[in-house]
């Protein structure tokens, strides 16, 4: 997997310890349950210690970390560590370009996180 296409990127300073290609939360952590500044806004670029700064993709898609097995099309959510796992059309933040096994990379088209 090395299709992208990443077309905005914003900076986030890190809250906690992140690996790269994982989905990153505003608040600089990985995504839980809440909303607000909980929620998924991108994918990091690479990985940071607390206090750094790291790219997070926000627009279009970029590769996220598989945490088990994806098809194309499924809707995904981040899991406690922002891997990419499958989610469902009521509560998820990307839609996998690709499919993908545990550990592997997916593209992922990234959304707004969504609840309803």
């Amino acid at each position: 997997m090395n299709q992208f296409d990443k077309t905005h990127a914003v900076t986030v300073v890190a809250a906690v310890a992140l690996a790269s290609n994982r989905f990153i939360a505003y608040e600089g952590k990985y995504p839980s349950a809440g909303g607000g500044a909980h929620d998924s806004q991108g994918v990091s670029e690479s990985a940071a210690m607390p206090g750094e700064s790291v790219a997070v993709v926000t627009s279009y898609s970029y590769p996220v970390e598989a945490a088990g097995n994806i098809a194309f099309g499924d809707p995904v959510i981040a899991d406690a560590t922002g891997r990419a796992i499958v989610a469902t059309t009521a509560e998820h933040c990307g839609v996998a370009l690709g499919a993908a096994t545990a550990g592997q990379l997916v593209e992922v088209q990234i959304c707004k996180h969504v609840h309803t």
